[in-house]
C-alpha cells in the first residue's frame, strides 16, 4: 500500500506451507481471548511472557511492514516511486495447514550457522480467522464489501475465499528434531482419535499429550476441525 496516496497492489503466491520466524513472544498476542492454548481434551494453559508461541508467529507473519526508502515500488496512482507498507495475509485455507519453524539460521557477518533450539507454545486448536485476507481488510476498511486487485469484480465474501466456517483447525501431527545442525534425527507425534503416538523410525509408542506439548516443535500440521472430528467419528 502506498504511504502516500493509500493505493494498494495485491500479488498472489501459492505455497505448501509457511516458514514462520522464531521470535520471543515480547507483545503477546494479537486478541486478549488468544492468551491461552487449547488441547484437544478442552484444557487450557496459559501463555508465558517471553515464550515464544505460534499464535505470536503468526501474528508477526501478517504484522503491516514499513518498507525503507531503498525499497520503493512504483506506484501506479502517483506515477512514481512511493514508500509503503506490504502485509501478508492468507486469503485460502487448505484442508490441512502446515507451519514450518526456522530453527536453523545462517549470520552473514558471524559466517556460521546454527540451530535455534528455544521452546515455542502451540495450541491444539487452532483458529485462523484472524490471518485471512478477509478478516485483516474488513479490520481495515470495514464490512464494505470491495473487488481484490487482479480479480474483476471479487469481493471480500468471494466464495473462493476461506471464511470462518473453514478456519478452525486440530493439530494432528508435530514433526521435531532433536541434535545439532550438522548431526540430528528427525521423528514424527501423530494423533489418531484423540491418542498421540511417536513414531521413532521403525518404534511407534503411545504418549501423553504433556509430551507432545513439550516437544520442540519443528514441523506442525493441522487439519480443519469438521474433517477432523469426521474423520475420527466423533463430535
Amino acid at each position: 500500500m502506498c504511504t502516500a496516496c493509500g493505493f494498494t497492489s495485491t500479488t498472489y503466491d501459492p505455497c505448501v506451507d509457511i516458514s514462520l520466524d522464531l521470535v520471543p513472544n515480547h507483545e503477546g498476542p494479537r486478541k486478549p481471548s488468544s492468551k491461552t492454548l487449547n488441547s484437544c481434551n478442552g484444557n487450557a494453559e496459559t501463555v508465558n511472557p517471553g515464550v515464544s508461541t505460534l499464535l505470536g508467529c503468526l501474528d508477526r507473519f501478517t504484522r503491516p511492514e514499513r518498507l525503507g526508502s531503498d525499497q520503493k515500488f512504483f506506484c501506479q496512482h502517483c506515477q512514481v516511486r512511493q514508500e509503503s507498507l506490504k502485509q501478508m495475509s492468507i486469503r485460502k485455507l487448505p484442508l490441512v495447514s502446515c507451519f514450518h519453524i526456522k530453527r536453523f539460521e545462517h549470520s552473514p557477518i558471524r559466517n556460521m550457522s546454527r540451530k535455534v533450539d528455544r521452546y515455542m507454545q502451540f495450541p491444539f486448536s487452532l483458529d485462523m480467522s484472524p490471518y485471512l485476507s478477509s478478516s485483516i481488510l474488513r479490520s481495515r476498511f470495514g464490512n464494505r464489501i470491495f473487488g481484490f486487485d487482479g480479480d474483476g469484480n471479487g469481493s471480500a465474501n468471494d466464495p473462493d475465499c476461506s471464511n470462518e466456517s473453514t478456519s478452525e483447525f486440530e493439530l494432528f501431527a508435530v514433526v521435531t528434531h532433536s541434535g545439532k545442525l550438522d548431526a540430528g534425527h528427525y521423528s514424527t507425534y501423530l494423533r489418531l482419535s484423540n491418542q498421540w503416538y511417536k513414531c521413532d523410525d521403525a518404534w511407534v509408542t503411545q504418549v501423553s499429550e504433556n509430551i507432545v506439548r513439550a516437544a520442540q516443535g519443528y514441523m506442525m500440521f493441522y487439519v480443519q476441525k469438521m474433517l477432523y472430528y469426521k474423520a475420527s467419528g466423533t463430535s
